[in-house]
């Protein structure tokens, strides 16, 4: 009975997030001022997620963190995890139940890539929201080492680009990369189409 009631649970709750993602909007709306919340991606700020969320991770092979985000957004509340494997992390965003990773566009989409093992930086990430609190994107930087180009600190990460994410009725979707921030915003004001939709899990 108790899995039952679980199994319904879950499922409600997927239903709730999937019904307040088709209340997002399609996109920022021509004029709209967007408002920059930052989450510090800092170790000493971050830490393991307990309980399943954890295990579900570890069991995968992969270390795991929680940064805080310290605003409340719209229509549902944001998390931030950053994955990592190997010499190699990304961003997950969890809405609910469910977690949108962005390690495909980070690790493995061949137009992204800046060079080899690929970062979440340790730069802040930036949510960007309406003035309702509506949360519209995500930005967020990740760095490289290119073999092509000289570095003063071998073994160092020397490239570096803005990864931005768009929040769609359709779920969280890749709108591009950029070098600067002030190109990043520019790109989520200007009702970028969204190239890729993140892949989603369910978190249990």
């Amino acid at each position: 009975m108790r899995r039952l009631y679980r199994t319904k649970f879950l499922a409600l709750s997927q239903i709730a997030v999937l019904l307040s993602l088709l209340s997002a909007p399609t996109s920022v709306k021509p004029g709209t001022v967007l408002q920059s919340h930052y989450i510090s991606l800092e170790q000493k700020a971050c830490r393991p997620p307990v309980g399943s969320v954890l295990t579900r991770y570890v069991s995968q092979g992969l270390s795991v963190v929680d940064c805080p985000v310290v605003i409340a957004t719209k229509p549902v509340p944001i998390g931030l995890l950053v994955v990592s494997s190997d010499e190699r992390s990304w961003i997950e965003l969890i809405m609910g139940d469910t977690a949108w990773s962005s390690e495909d566009e980070v690790v493995y989409e061949k137009q992204n890539q800046l060079g080899y093992f690929p970062n979440v930086g340790a730069a802040p990430a930036e949510i960007l929201t309406d003035s309702t609190g509506t949360a519209m994107g995500l930005i967020f930087r990740v760095t490289a080492q290119n073999p092509d180009r000289q570095s003063l600190n071998p073994g160092k990460a020397n490239a570096s680009r803005l990864f931005i994410l768009g929040f769609r009725k359709s779920g969280v979707c890749f709108l591009g990369i950029t070098q600067d921030n002030t190109e990043a915003r520019r790109l989520m004001e200007s009702s970028t189409s969204c190239l890729r939709l993140l892949k989603s899990h369910s978190l249990y």
